[in-house]
Formats: structure tokens, C-alpha cells, sequence
């Protein structure tokens, strides 16, 4: 038996075998079909094309459904809408102006210093080496004594695309203090990582520990692993460490 339904109207009956053409045809009269419904078997909507085609089997459900035309009834009234209010209106605008005052800011509200390396960050790069980064203060960021705002002082690995042909791993280990690791001056007060996999790490600070104060990138140490045929290395296996500092809120007094 074959469920076959359009609208309020419904019928089971005896209708394997026969084409959904063929049902539509025998249908059209006795359900009120009109030509422009679309078939939907088993809940899958049909174009009439295949409808010739396909053959009914037991238990399947057919029913005839017609595309509602209200979207077309709603766009052509904004339509309309638009042409008769564009009419009334197309000379009646005003213009009015206002000019607001501004004033220069400080040129820059912080300043960042990178800081030498020394023996504890240098190594000279071999094959298939296990090695340990050092500890020492990376860049020092000092903000102006006019700001009083928040910032974000963001880390990078910047070529981690290079390294990646020197070494299998490389990680760092950083903290935002007070000066040579002793005291975290970032909201969070936490170690953060950048490594090949994980390049891009960040530090908020707030104006508190920051207005007219001088904050360290401290690096904590880090460990590295080299490829086989990273012999005495060549300028591609120097990491290349980026600071930068952005403004994460501010008050300006009026």
C-alpha cells in the first residue's frame, strides 16, 4: 500500500508499480492537483523530469506540495513601498554638519628595548643535539608617564617557518616581571610558551604596572632539538624573537 496525500486530502491504496507520472495523473482530478506541485517522495522533493521514471514500491509516501508565493507577495509590496516613499521624499532632505575638535596625543605611549643576549641564549647549532636555553631579560618595555591605559604586550616567534628546517622542536619559556624574572607584573602573573608549533603568545597589563614604568620580557630558559643535517647551522636557525605593544583600553581625561 502506497499513502499518497495534497492538502486535507489523503488515500491509502494500490499503487506499487505505478510511475509517479502516472499517479499524478489519476490524482489530478480527485485530489485537485494543480500542475506546478512538486512531488516529494519519502520526504524528498522531486523534479517533475524524473518523475516519469521513478516507480512506487510498498509503504511509500507520496504527496504533492505547492511553493509558497507569499515571498514574492512581501518583496513586491516593499517594492512597491520603496517607489511611492521615494516619490514623496526625493526633494525633501537637509544637510546639516558639526565639526569636532581634536587634540595631538603623545607620540608614543611606550617604547621597547631588546636586550643583548648572552652565553646563556647563544649556542652554536649541531646535528641531532638535545639543548637548553639560558635565562636572561629579552626587552624592556616602558610606558609613557601620560598614558593611563591598559596594554598587551604580544611575543613572537617571528620565523618559525625556517627554523622548522633546522630543528624538530624549539621552545621558550617567558614571564612579564619587574627585572631578571623576579616579580610578574601581568594581569594573569603566569609563564607563557612560544614554540614552533604555538609561535604567538601575549602578556595585559594594566595602567597600574605600567604608567611611566619600565616591565621586562624575561625569558625563564627553553629547550631545542636539531635534525641530523643541522651542522654548525646557518642564519635560517637563529630564532628571531619579536616584541610588540598595543593598547588595550584607555581614559582620556576631557
Amino acid at each position: 500500500m502506497v499513502e499518497i496525500s495534497y492538502g486535507e486530502h489523503y488515500e491509502l491504496a494500490e499503487l506499487a508499480g505505478k510511475s509517479i507520472a502516472e499517479v499524478r495523473e489519476q490524482y489530478t482530478s480527485e485530489f485537485e492537483i494543480p500542475d506546478r506541485a512538486q512531488a516529494i517522495l519519502n520526504d524528498q522533493p522531486l523534479k517533475k523530469k524524473l518523475e516519469a521514471e521513478i516507480r512506487l514500491e510498498d509503504s511509500d509516501m507520496l504527496s504533492f506540495e505547492e511553493k509558497s508565493r507569499r515571498g514574492l507577495v512581501v518583496l513586491g509590496a516593499f517594492l512597491l513601498t520603496l517607489l511611492v516613499t521615494g516619490g514623496l521624499f526625493a526633494y525633501t532632505y537637509t544637510v546639516a554638519t558639526i565639526t569636532i575638535t581634536t587634540t595631538v596625543a603623545a607620540a608614543d605611549f611606550a617604547s621597547v628595548t631588546a636586550n643583548a643576549t648572552t652565553g646563556d641564549l647563544d649556542y652554536q647549532l649541531l646535528g641531532s643535539v638535545n639543548g637548553q636555553l639560558g635565562s636572561q631579560d629579552l626587552f624592556a618595555v616602558t610606558g609613557d608617564s601620560d598614558y593611563t591605559g591598559d596594554v598587551e604586550v604580544l611575543v613572537s616567534l617571528a620565523n618559525a617557518d625556517e627554523l622548522v628546517q633546522e630543528y624538530r622542536f624549539w621552545m621558550m619559556r617567558l614571564e612579564l616581571t619587574d627585572g631578571s624574572g623576579n616579580t610578574p607584573q601581568d594581569i594573569e602573573g603566569i609563564t607563557k610558551i612560544i614554540s614552533l608549533n604555538k609561535p604567538n603568545t601575549s602578556f595585559a597589563v594594566d595602567s597600574a604596572n605600567f604608567t611611566g614604568a619600565t616591565v621586562y620580557v624575561y625569558c625563564q630558559g627553553g629547550s631545542y632539538k636539531t635534525h641530523p643535517f643541522a651542522l654548525l647551522g646557518t642564519s635560517e636557525s637563529d630564532p628571531l624573537i619579536f616584541c610588540e605593544v598595543v593598547q588595550a583600553s584607555q581614559y582620556i581625561s576631557p
